[in-house]
Protein backbone atom coordinates (compact mmCIF):
# COMPACT_ATOMS: atom_id res chain seq x y z
CA UNK A 1 0.00 0.00 0.00
CA UNK A 2 1.29 3.54 -0.78
CA UNK A 3 -0.53 6.77 0.62
CA UNK A 4 -0.20 10.01 -1.97
CA UNK A 5 -1.00 13.61 -1.32
CA UNK A 6 -0.60 15.10 -5.08
CA UNK A 7 -0.96 19.11 -6.21
CA UNK A 8 0.08 19.65 -9.16
CA UNK A 9 3.49 19.36 -9.20
CA UNK A 10 3.90 19.49 -5.56
CA UNK A 11 3.67 15.86 -4.35
CA UNK A 12 4.33 14.01 -1.17
CA UNK A 13 4.38 10.11 -0.45
CA UNK A 14 4.19 9.07 3.15
CA UNK A 15 7.18 7.64 4.23
CA UNK A 16 5.69 5.55 6.90
CA UNK A 17 2.19 4.04 7.03
CA UNK A 18 -0.13 4.57 9.71
CA UNK A 19 -1.27 1.31 11.41
CA UNK A 20 -4.80 1.44 10.55
CA UNK A 21 -6.41 3.61 7.37
CA UNK A 22 -10.29 3.80 7.04
CA UNK A 23 -12.84 5.89 5.55
CA UNK A 24 -15.83 7.04 6.99
CA UNK A 25 -19.20 7.35 4.26
CA UNK A 26 -22.24 8.79 5.50
CA UNK A 27 -25.80 8.93 3.59
CA UNK A 28 -27.49 11.96 4.52
CA UNK A 29 -31.25 9.93 5.75
CA UNK A 30 -33.83 11.57 6.97
CA UNK A 31 -36.22 9.57 9.54
CA UNK A 32 -39.66 11.06 10.09
CA UNK A 33 -43.27 9.87 11.48
CA UNK A 34 -46.22 9.54 8.92
CA UNK A 35 -50.04 9.10 10.35
CA UNK A 36 -51.31 5.69 10.55
CA UNK A 37 -47.85 4.56 9.32
CA UNK A 38 -45.50 5.16 11.99
CA UNK A 39 -41.52 5.69 11.75
CA UNK A 40 -40.55 5.99 7.94
CA UNK A 41 -36.69 6.60 6.73
CA UNK A 42 -36.26 9.37 3.77
CA UNK A 43 -33.33 8.40 1.63
CA UNK A 44 -30.84 11.15 0.98
CA UNK A 45 -27.81 12.21 -0.83
CA UNK A 46 -24.21 10.27 0.06
CA UNK A 47 -22.10 12.45 2.37
CA UNK A 48 -18.58 13.17 1.65
CA UNK A 49 -16.17 10.47 2.81
CA UNK A 50 -13.23 11.24 4.68
CA UNK A 51 -10.40 9.97 6.05
CA UNK A 52 -8.24 10.15 9.32
CA UNK A 53 -4.80 9.48 9.11
CA UNK A 54 -2.31 9.60 11.93
CA UNK A 55 1.71 8.50 11.43
CA UNK A 56 4.77 9.86 11.85
CA UNK A 57 7.69 11.82 9.76
CA UNK A 58 11.05 10.55 10.77
CA UNK A 59 14.03 12.34 11.28
CA UNK A 60 16.14 9.01 9.90
CA UNK A 61 15.42 6.14 8.10
CA UNK A 62 13.96 3.31 9.68
CA UNK A 63 13.11 -0.41 9.20
CA UNK A 64 9.97 -0.20 8.35
CA UNK A 65 9.91 2.91 6.22
CA UNK A 66 7.79 2.98 2.91
CA UNK A 67 11.28 3.87 0.50
CA UNK A 68 14.05 5.49 0.93
CA UNK A 69 15.03 9.31 -0.22
CA UNK A 70 12.31 10.96 1.62
CA UNK A 71 12.16 14.60 2.64
CA UNK A 72 13.42 16.04 6.24
CA UNK A 73 10.19 16.07 8.49
CA UNK A 74 9.91 19.70 8.33
CA UNK A 75 10.16 19.47 4.97
CA UNK A 76 7.13 17.32 5.06
CA UNK A 77 5.20 19.53 7.31
CA UNK A 78 5.45 22.55 4.80
CA UNK A 79 4.41 20.58 2.22
CA UNK A 80 1.14 19.33 3.60
CA UNK A 81 0.30 22.84 4.86
CA UNK A 82 1.36 24.56 1.54
CA UNK A 83 -1.27 21.84 -0.02
CA UNK A 84 -4.03 22.22 2.90
CA UNK A 85 -3.71 26.22 2.17
CA UNK A 86 -3.64 26.09 -1.64
CA UNK A 87 -7.11 23.64 -1.67
CA UNK A 88 -7.74 21.14 -3.77
CA UNK A 89 -5.44 17.70 -4.06
CA UNK A 90 -5.04 14.54 -5.36
CA UNK A 91 -5.69 11.62 -2.11
CA UNK A 92 -4.41 8.24 -3.18
CA UNK A 93 -4.28 4.86 -1.23
CA UNK A 94 -3.45 2.32 -3.39
CA UNK A 95 -5.51 0.16 -4.67
CA UNK A 96 -9.10 1.35 -2.84
CA UNK A 97 -8.69 5.19 -2.70
CA UNK A 98 -8.09 8.25 -5.46
CA UNK A 99 -9.97 11.02 -5.48
CA UNK A 100 -9.83 14.80 -5.33
CA UNK A 101 -10.05 16.04 -1.64
CA UNK A 102 -8.65 18.50 0.57
CA UNK A 103 -6.87 18.17 3.68
CA UNK A 104 -9.70 19.77 6.30
CA UNK A 105 -7.11 19.31 9.70
CA UNK A 106 -3.54 18.55 9.78
CA UNK A 107 -1.71 18.73 13.28
CA UNK A 108 1.67 17.73 13.96
CA UNK A 109 4.09 18.02 16.96
CA UNK A 110 7.46 17.08 18.09
CA UNK A 111 7.24 14.66 21.00
CA UNK A 112 10.06 12.82 22.17
CA UNK A 113 13.40 14.22 21.17
CA UNK A 114 14.68 12.08 18.18
CA UNK A 115 13.78 14.42 15.54
CA UNK A 116 10.52 12.74 14.05
CA UNK A 117 7.18 14.75 13.83
CA UNK A 118 4.03 12.86 14.72
CA UNK A 119 0.58 14.02 13.03
CA UNK A 120 -2.64 13.46 12.60
CA UNK A 121 -4.62 14.38 9.27
CA UNK A 122 -7.99 14.26 8.49
CA UNK A 123 -8.61 14.57 4.35
CA UNK A 124 -12.75 14.92 3.19
CA UNK A 125 -13.27 14.13 -0.25
CA UNK A 126 -14.10 16.79 -2.93
CA UNK A 127 -17.22 16.99 -5.20
CA UNK A 128 -17.57 19.01 -7.68
CA UNK A 129 -21.01 21.10 -7.98
CA UNK A 130 -22.76 19.37 -11.46
CA UNK A 131 -22.92 22.17 -14.11
CA UNK A 132 -26.49 23.40 -15.28
CA UNK A 133 -27.18 23.50 -18.62
CA UNK A 134 -27.01 26.93 -19.74
CA UNK A 135 -30.32 28.11 -21.39
CA UNK A 136 -29.59 30.84 -23.42
CA UNK A 137 -32.25 33.68 -23.54
CA UNK A 138 -33.64 33.24 -27.64
CA UNK A 139 -33.20 36.58 -29.01
CA UNK A 140 -36.08 38.36 -31.14
CA UNK A 141 -35.33 38.37 -34.66
CA UNK A 142 -36.96 41.08 -37.32
CA UNK A 143 -37.51 39.63 -40.61
CA UNK A 144 -38.85 41.04 -43.80
CA UNK A 145 -41.67 39.07 -45.70
CA UNK A 146 -40.98 37.77 -48.38
CA UNK A 147 -43.42 36.33 -51.26
CA UNK A 148 -44.14 32.78 -50.23
CA UNK A 149 -43.96 33.21 -46.62
CA UNK A 150 -46.89 32.06 -44.26
CA UNK A 151 -46.72 32.71 -40.54
CA UNK A 152 -46.60 29.15 -40.32
CA UNK A 153 -43.04 28.84 -42.21
CA UNK A 154 -41.90 31.78 -40.29
CA UNK A 155 -42.72 30.30 -36.72
CA UNK A 156 -40.86 26.92 -37.77
CA UNK A 157 -37.78 29.03 -39.53
CA UNK A 158 -37.27 30.78 -36.06
CA UNK A 159 -38.98 29.24 -33.70
CA UNK A 160 -38.61 25.75 -34.67
CA UNK A 161 -42.47 24.89 -35.03
CA UNK A 162 -45.24 26.42 -37.05
CA UNK A 163 -46.99 25.81 -33.59
CA UNK A 164 -45.91 29.21 -32.78
CA UNK A 165 -47.66 31.21 -36.20
CA UNK A 166 -51.04 32.09 -34.45
CA UNK A 167 -48.72 33.74 -31.45
CA UNK A 168 -46.15 35.59 -33.74
CA UNK A 169 -48.95 36.96 -35.75
CA UNK A 170 -50.61 38.13 -32.61
CA UNK A 171 -47.24 39.83 -31.90
CA UNK A 172 -47.22 41.38 -34.36
CA UNK A 173 -51.06 42.68 -34.29
CA UNK A 174 -52.24 40.63 -37.76
CA UNK A 175 -53.98 37.64 -35.94
CA UNK A 176 -56.68 38.16 -38.33
CA UNK A 177 -54.71 38.20 -41.51
CA UNK A 178 -53.77 34.70 -42.78
CA UNK A 179 -50.39 35.88 -43.99
CA UNK A 180 -48.32 38.63 -42.92
CA UNK A 181 -48.16 41.34 -46.14
CA UNK A 182 -44.92 40.83 -48.45
CA UNK A 183 -42.24 43.67 -47.52
CA UNK A 184 -43.40 44.15 -44.08
CA UNK A 185 -41.39 43.97 -41.30
CA UNK A 186 -42.27 41.12 -38.79
CA UNK A 187 -40.74 41.00 -35.62
CA UNK A 188 -40.39 37.19 -34.14
CA UNK A 189 -39.91 37.05 -30.50
CA UNK A 190 -39.63 32.75 -29.60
Amino acid sequence: MEIWLKQGKRKLRLPILPQEVGQTSEQDNKTETVNALGEVNLLGLPKLETVSLESHFPKRHMYYDQYKGYPSPERCVKRVEKMKKKGMIRFIVTPLINYEATIEQFEWKYTDGTGDIYFTMQIKRYRRPKKKRSTKKAKKVTVTVKKGDTWAKLAKKYTGSSKNAKKIAKQNKMANRKKPPVGKKVTIKP
